[in-house]
């Protein structure tokens, strides 16, 4: 088993898909290079470009198919390109400069017409303990934005608000939990032999229209400000009691 360091979501990522019981939830995910980048335009209708060891949603381009051209959308930025030569030129501005991912682009379901996607967090007491799902809550993207984070103005809703507004049969609302769930545990526990060390990952999951779960990426070392935002205190004060423990 390899020993990781750092942030490399790249990394973390063949970890995970190296499990098989994980690899239907994982979206396509490549190296940033020209032939990666129009291998994965020509196979998805729109990808998502990223740092490798990025956080709180900085420096993410989405690039979609727009007819014969190539929208980039950057915040509430978009700007539209003729090619792939152009877009790859554009983007390799920024990507020479750092190390990036391509991800393919998970059509996010939504919330009063608003991308979502849910922030489970996932902690073990010691290394000798089990992994438990300590907190989860769903974060709604600000008004124009593709990313949800709330450093682009999302919005943190708890589970149980979120599921009220959902697009899912109420029979399958409590299935899509436990499998929420049961996924997060499922990469903790995959990525944590790798990270021996680690008590605590933020699983972020988004969810398509028909309900299908992805895994974007595991935080090592995730913002829980959106949890201290809800008015049930409950989850926060249960992850905080994780964190104390020596």
């Amino acid at each position: 088993m390899e020993i990781l360091r750092g942030r490399n979501k790249y990394k973390m990522h063949l970890v995970m898909h190296k499990n098989q019981h994980l690899q239907k939830y994982l979206p396509e995910t490549v190296l940033w290079n020209k032939e990666n980048f129009v291998r994965m335009l020509s196979n998805h209708h729109s990808v998502v470009v990223k740092p490798n060891n990025g956080k709180q949603g900085q420096s993410i381009y989405f690039v979609e198919k727009e007819k014969e051209k190539y929208a980039v959308k950057i915040n509430k930025k978009k700007i539209v390109f003729q090619n792939t030569q152009d877009v790859y030129d554009y983007l390799n501005k920024g990507a020479s400069k750092r190390e990036f991912i391509i991800q393919e682009e998970v059509n996010l379901a939504k919330i009063d017409g608003r991308r979502f996607d849910f922030r489970i967090i996932v902690q073990r007491k010691t290394r000798g303990h089990p992994w438990e799902v300590t907190g989860i809550l769903v974060r709604k993207g600000g008004k124009g934005y593709k990313v949800t984070n709330r450093r682009r103005h999302g919005t943190a809703l708890s589970l149980e608000d979120a599921l009220k507004k959902i697009n899912l049969p109420e029979s399958a609302k409590e299935k899509k939990v436990k499998e929420i769930k049961n996924v997060s545990l499922l990469a903790a526990r995959t990525l944590g032999r790798s990270f021996p060390n680690q008590r605590i990952f933020g699983v972020d999951i988004g969810m398509n229209e028909d309900g299908s779960l992805y895994v974007f990426e595991l935080n090592r070392w995730p913002l829980l400000g959106g949890f201290r935002s809800l008015k049930d205190k409950s989850q926060i004060n249960r992850i905080m009691s994780y964190k104390q423990r020596s």
